[in-house]
């Protein structure tokens, strides 16, 4: 029983979906109307508050803005090839004063002071100078700092400056 109707609905199903596509006769059936855009009412640039005409693109104007692909977290590498330096980093090696030297179960510490007049507290592995020296050694009365620098071939190359106590400010002869 339940065959005998499916076998009925099938071709009167059929018929009707016949029907349906031959309802246009031989004409092609038009294309649907393109959707209009919609008018922008009251869309304004960033730059002025005139509204912008209903054909126009929106086009981004960046005037001021940060890139939004740059990463809002800059590494620390990044900040010192960036031309952030320390007060360290700002004068040069000639101009620090050795001020004095502390020993204890931490090390070597040197007191420099700078031609600002302020004192700064180094150890080994400090960056000193507007080169990027770094601070090798420090003994009882002297400062060894190692420079890096590009000769006039391109070749790198290293330079150390030792910065001692002066004899005039240590009371000796």
């Amino acid at each position: 029983m339940i065959m005998h109707r499916i076998s009925r609905t099938i071709p009167v199903l059929a018929l009707l979906l016949a029907v349906a596509g031959c309802s246009g006769g031989n004409k092609a059936s038009a294309p649907a109307p393109a959707p209009q855009p919609k008018p922008a009412a009251t869309a304004a640039t960033s730059s002025t508050n005139t509204a912008v005409p209903a054909g126009e693109l929106f086009t981004y104007v960046p005037g001021g803005r940060r890139d939004p692909f740059t990463p809002i977290v800059i590494k620390e590498e990044k900040k010192a090839l960036a031309g952030v330096k320390t007060p360290l980093e700002r004068f040069s090696i000639n101009e620090f004063k050795l001020s004095g030297i502390v020993w204890g179960g931490l090390g070597y510490h040197a007191m420099l002071e700078g031609p600002d007049g302020k004192g700064y507290f180094v150890r080994q592995g400090t960056v000193i100078g507007p080169n990027r020296g770094v601070v090798k050694k420090i003994t009882q009365n002297s400062m060894i700092i190692e420079e890096k620098f590009k000769d006039p071939t391109g070749e790198l190359k290293k330079k150390e400056v030792v910065i001692q106590f002066r004899k005039s400010e240590e009371g000796t002869p």
